[in-house]
């Protein structure tokens, strides 16, 4: 019996299965990546890298993350509207207007320029009696190189000084962003900014706040500190990027990642299809023999891109089979001639393994010209999620806003 035969029906015949204990395991791996004194942050944003915005953030606390990290203020809100009570960090600025409703929710914001620190926190001063005992809790980005957000760091002490003498204000942590953290001259350069500015706020106020700045390449390449914190997206989901190699001394604690993500689908149509007969828009595919074409309803429209063809393969009974013509917005078709015995109810893997082949996050990366970040954000909200742990069902999202838990799973 397959996970999928224990679920309610799904409503649709392509879906995501998530390994909920590799999740797990991965947290455990990136705990042992860093020193005992530092805090394990985990990105959950963007609907946990596609995953699921809950239960990659129920896997995160589970395997030890001290803070769940998302970008947007509604997704903060969202995880604490399933009851998380973990600590959170929302990364890009929040709203001025919604301060209130942002430290009502116990988030911690951050800041990223002196214009927008002095608007949010003017906002605080105006609405802070309206939760009163309540307190802005703020981290501070510095731009070291990045380019994209950060204040920059001859203007930290000033920031910091604002937030210092703000009623009911204070400060968790000062954090930058490495641009390229496999290249050890890029990073390094970013790592002096960063240590030079913690310097020089330390002369002006007398101590730093705690400091984060690396994320997965950072702790597998080995080019910067991890500070007192660090914030980890890819990794934590089971991948390490293309083409990327960790330093040597970290390679086999690497390896130890799990992929946690599985793209399936059964056939909703097998066709025996004539030597010349086209397949999909365009008729840029044709058959050269008597062939088996498998639709499967998966397309653009679910984040399987375009891009994908020609190039991309599928799983069919552990066998590697072409997919041939154009991807359409709602299905993608297979070849399936040479797998003996294929039905409308097998199982046909798109991304992830069956028997000894795989089709990483990477192979589709390469193909589209992108990382695998790209890849797993792309997989859109019809297509459901099924949650597994240590090879068993327990749970279901029909849409990324609403998580079913089955009887006696436990999570």
């Amino acid at each position: 019996m397959t996970p999928i035969e224990r679920l309610p029906a799904l409503t649709h015949e392509a879906w995501l299965e998530i390994d909920l204990s590799a999740l797990v395991n991965n947290a455990g791996v990136l705990r042992r990546a860093i020193p005992p004194s530092a805090r394990l942050g985990l990105l959950v944003k963007a609907n946990g890298y596609g995953h699921g915005l809950e239960m990659a953030a129920r896997a995160a606390v589970v395997g030890g993350a001290d803070l769940l990290i998302v970008a947007a203020l509604d997704e903060g809100l969202a995880l604490r509207a399933a009851r998380m009570g973990a600590a959170v960090m929302v990364v890009y600025p929040t709203p001025p207007d919604a301060v209130a409703e942002a430290v009502l929710a116990d988030l911690e914001l951050s800041v990223s320029g002196l214009a927008s620190t002095r608007r949010l926190l003017d906002a605080w001063d105006r609405r802070r009696e309206s939760v009163a005992g309540r307190v802005l809790s703020l981290h501070v980005e510095v731009d070291t190189g990045m380019g994209r957000g950060g204040v920059a760091a001859e203007s930290l002490p000033e920031l910091v000084g604002l937030i210092d003498r703000q009623a009911a204000a204070r400060i968790l942590g000062v954090w930058s962003h490495l641009a390229n953290g496999s290249d050890p001259e890029v990073s390094g350069e970013q790592v002096r900014r960063f240590d030079t500015a913690m310097a020089e706020l330390r002369a002006a106020r007398g101590s730093v706040p705690p400091r984060h700045m690396v994320a997965t390449e950072g702790i597998f390449a080995a080019t910067a500190p991890a500070y007192d914190m660090v914030r980890v997206g890819l990794g934590f989901y089971g991948e390490l990027g293309v083409d990327f190699r960790p330093a040597a001394e970290w390679s086999s604690l690497a390896a130890e990642l799990r992929p946690a993500m599985t793209v399936k689908a059964r056939p909703v149509r097998l066709e025996s299809m004539r030597t010349g007969s086209p397949v999909g828009y365009g008729q840029e595919w044709t058959a050269e023999r008597p062939s088996l074409i498998a639709t499967l309803p998966i397309g653009y429209s679910d984040g399987w891109t375009r891009a994908y063809w020609p190039g991309a393969a599928a799983l069919v009974r552990g066998r590697l089979v072409p997919l041939v013509g154009r991807v359409s917005m709602d299905s993608v078709c297979a070849d399936v001639t040479d797998v003996e015995g294929v039905t409308l109810d097998d199982e046909v893997v798109l991304l992830g393994g069956q028997g000894s082949e795989r089709i990483t996050p990477n192979d589709l990366a390469r193909l589209r010209h992108s990382i695998p970040n790209e890849v797993f954000c792309a997989f859109g909200q019809r297509l459901p999620r099924v949650y597994l742990a240590d090879g068993r069902a327990v749970a279901v999202s029909r849409q990324a806003d609403r998580v079913e838990r089955l009887a006696g799973s436990g999570w």
